[in-house]
C-alpha cells in the first residue's frame, strides 16, 4: 500500500514545463531522477563535454558513438515507460497503475440499459451533467448559496479562488474524460476559468446543502439560534427550496458521475472563518444520509479510508456503509475461485438452502455491522447451519444507490474492496423466484412495502447482471465453498427435507405442540389426581 499511495502522490505532483517543450522532452524531464545523462566525450581529454551539472553522471564507453546506442536505449524514458506498461498489462494486481488517475467519470460498462440510474433530478454537480434541462437548481441558482456563505460565515471568494488555483492541477486530475467523447465536459475541464467557476459553485452548493440537511449540525446552540434569527426572506426561500427537493438532492449526491472533489469542499470550509463545525466535514456530509439505506456501519469520526482522503461524497458514503473488516479486502477474479462444479458457481437460492437445513437468522441492528454484512456458520457436529443476514430494506431508490456503489467498486476494488458487489451477488442468488422472496420476507431478511415478490426478483436479477465478470473478494469464494460443503452432507439434506416436508411452516410445529399438550396434559393430570386420591385413602 505504501508503494501504491506513493505512486499516486507522485502522479499528482504538479509539473510546470516550458511551452516549447515537446512530449519527448517533457517525458525526459518528468523522469529526470531515473535517467543517466550520457554526455559525449572529448577526444583529446576523455572528459564529458556539454555539461557542468554535478548531478549529471558521465559514462565513458569505448568503441565510438555507435556502440553507445544500447546504453542510451537502456536509459531512455520512452523505453522505460513502454516496459512498465507491458509489465502492468501482464500483472493483474498492477493493472490499476495503468489506468487514469481520475475518480469521477461516466461508467462505461452497460451504460445503455441503466441510463436512468445515472440521471440527476435536482442538481448537476461536476462537468458531466452540466447543461441538463429541467433541473430545479441550474448554475445561476447556485449563486445564492455562495452569497449565503459570504454573509453568514465570512467567505472571502477571492482567497478561496486563489487556493483553488494552487490546487487546480490536483483537482482536475480527479476527473477522467467522459466516455463516448463528452465534448461539453472536456471543454469545462480544459478551460481554467470555467473549471474554477464549476468548483466554486458546486463546492458552495454541497457545503450549504450539507449544513441544511445534516443531522449533525454546525456550531453551538446559541450561535445557531442567532444565525437563524438573522436569515432574511431570500435565505428562507433558499431553505424551503432545498427542503422541497431534499430527497432528490441526496440521491444526486450519490451518482458516480455527479461528483466534485471533496478536497475542494474542505478547502471551502477552511476559507469560512465564521464556520464552526461540531464534528469533521465528513461527519457533516454523512449526516445527510442517515435516512438512506443501506444503513451506516461506521461513523465519520473513525479512521478514514486507506488513502487517508476521500475522493468525493460517493466514496465517503461507500466507506461508511461497508463493514470495518471488509473495506480494504483485496479481490480476486471470480474465475480463480476454487469451485469444483459449474453448478456451484452461483449462490444457492433460499429454498435450496432451506432444503439443506440452513436456517436464516436476522441480525440485530444493535450489532453495528451495517446492512451489508452476511455471514455463514455451521458446526461440524450439527446437521444445521445458520446464515445471519441483516434486514435488507428495498426502497424506490435502492436500485440507483446500489448500482452506483457497484460501479464505484468496479474501478476501485483494489483499494476499497468489493463488499457491495459481493452482497448484491449473494442476494441475487438467494432471490431467484417469488417463493424465495416470500420466504425471506417471513424470516425478516427482506423488507419492501411497495414491491411485490416478483418485482423484487426482477430488481435483484437486474442488479446481479452488473456483478457478472466482476472481481469478487476472497470472502465470497470462502462462503461459496462453505455452503457447498454443507450441502454435500447427506445428514443435512435429510434433516432439511424432513423439516420442510413435515414442518413446512412454524404454525405446523405450533399445532403439533398444541395437539401433544391436549393429549398428554389431561392424561398426566388424571394420573396425578388418581395417585393423590390413593394416598389420601390409604
Amino acid at each position: 500500500w505504501e508503494i501504491q499511495f506513493g505512486f499516486d502522490q507522485y502522479q499528482s505532483m504538479p509539473m510546470n514545463f516550458p511551452a516549447d517543450m515537446d512530449d519527448g522532452e517533457i517525458a525526459m524531464a518528468g523522469n529526470h531522477h531515473h535517467l543517466i545523462d550520457i554526455a559525449p566525450l572529448d577526444a583529446s581529454t576523455g572528459a564529458a563535454t556539454g555539461t557542468t551539472d554535478a548531478a549529471t553522471v558521465p559514462v565513458a564507453v569505448g568503441g565510438g558513438g555507435n556502440e553507445k546506442k544500447w546504453l542510451r536505449k537502456l536509459t531512455s524514458a520512452t523505453v522505460n515507460t513502454a516496459v512498465l506498461r507491458d509489465l502492468i498489462s501482464r500483472t493483474p494486481m498492477l493493472w490499476y497503475l495503468g489506468q487514469q488517475s481520475g475518480t469521477i467519470f461516466r461508467p462505461c460498462a452497460r451504460r445503455e440499459p441503466v441510463e436512468a440510474l445515472h440521471a440527476v433530478r435536482a442538481v448537476a454537480i461536476g462537468p458531466f451533467h452540466r447543461g441538463d434541462r429541467g433541473l430545479p437548481f441550474p448554475e445561476d441558482v447556485k449563486l445564492p448559496f455562495m452569497r449565503y456563505l459570504q454573509d453568514q460565515y465570512g467567505l472571502d471568494v477571492d482567497d478561496y479562488v486563489a487556493v483553488l488555483c494552487l490546487e487546480r492541477d490536483h483537482l482536475r486530475g480527479e476527473f477522467a474524460g467522459g466516455d463516448g467523447g463528452d465534448a461539453a465536459a472536456a471543454g469545462i475541464l480544459d478551460d481554467e476559468d470555467r473549471f474554477l467557476e464549476m468548483l466554486l459553485l458546486d463546492s458552495c452548493f454541497l457545503l450549504v446543502v450539507s449544513m441544511m440537511l445534516s443531522r449533525t449540525g454546525t456550531g453551538d446552540d446559541a450561535d445557531s439560534v442567532a444565525r437563524a434569527a438573522s436569515i432574511n426572506r431570500d435565505y428562507f426561500i433558499l431553505h424551503m427550496a432545498v427542503a422541497q427537493h431534499a430527497d432528490d438532492i441526496k440521491l444526486d449526491m450519490l451518482v458516480l458521475e455527479n461528483q466534485v472533489p471533496l478536497a475542494a469542499v474542505k478547502l471551502l470550509a477552511a476559507s469560512c472563518p465564521g464556520l464552526k463545525l461540531r464534528h469533521s466535514l465528513e461527519e457533516l456530509v454523512l449526516g445527510c444520509f442517515d435516512d438512506i439505506c443501506p444503513k451506516r456501519a461506521r461513523r465519520g469520526g473513525e479512521s478514514p479510508a486507506a488513502g487517508g482522503e476521500f475522493h468525493h461524497v460517493l466514496h465517503l458514503f461507500h466507506w461508511s456503509r461497508v463493514p470495518r473488516d471488509k473495506y480494504c479486502v483485496l479481490s480476486t477474479p471470480r474465475k480463480l475461485l476454487k469451485i469444483k462444479k459449474e453448478s456451484e458457481r452461483l449462490f444457492p437460492c433460499a429454498m435450496e438452502l432451506r432444503r439443506s437445513a440452513v436456517w436464516f437468522r436476522q441480525v440485530s441492528p444493535s450489532t453495528g455491522c451495517g446492512d451489508l454484512d452476511m455471514r455463514f456458520w455451521r458446526h461440524p457436529a450439527s446437521p444445521v447451519a445458520v446464515m445471519s443476514v441483516p434486514c435488507f430494506h428495498v426502497h424506490e431508490y435502492t436500485a440507483a444507490v446500489l448500482h452506483n456503489l457497484v460501479a464505484f467498486e468496479k474501478h476501485f476494488y483494489w483499494a476499497h474492496g468489493a463488499c457491495v458487489t459481493a452482497h448484491v451477488a449473494r442476494v441475487e442468488g438467494l432471490v431467484r423466484c417469488s417463493q424465495d422472496a416470500a420466504m425471506l420476507r417471513k424470516r425478516g431478511v427482506l423488507a419492501s412495502t411497495r414491491r411485490t415478490d416478483a418485482e423484487l426478483v426482477a430488481l435483484f436479477r437486474e442488479l446481479g447482471e452488473e456483478t457478472v465478470g466482476a472481481r469478487l473478494p476472497n470472502e465470497y469464494g470462502e462462503m461459496l465453498d462453505a455452503v457447498a460443503r454443507h450441502r454435500a452432507r447427506r445428514v443435512s439434506c435429510w434433516c432439511g427435507g424432513f423439516v420442510l416436508h413435515f414442518f413446512p411452516s412454524p404454525w405446523v410445529a405450533v399445532s403439533l405442540a398444541a395437539a401433544v399438550a391436549l393429549i398428554f396434559v389431561p392424561a398426566m393430570l388424571q394420573t396425578v389426581y388418581t395417585m393423590l386420591g390413593y394416598f389420601k385413602s390409604s
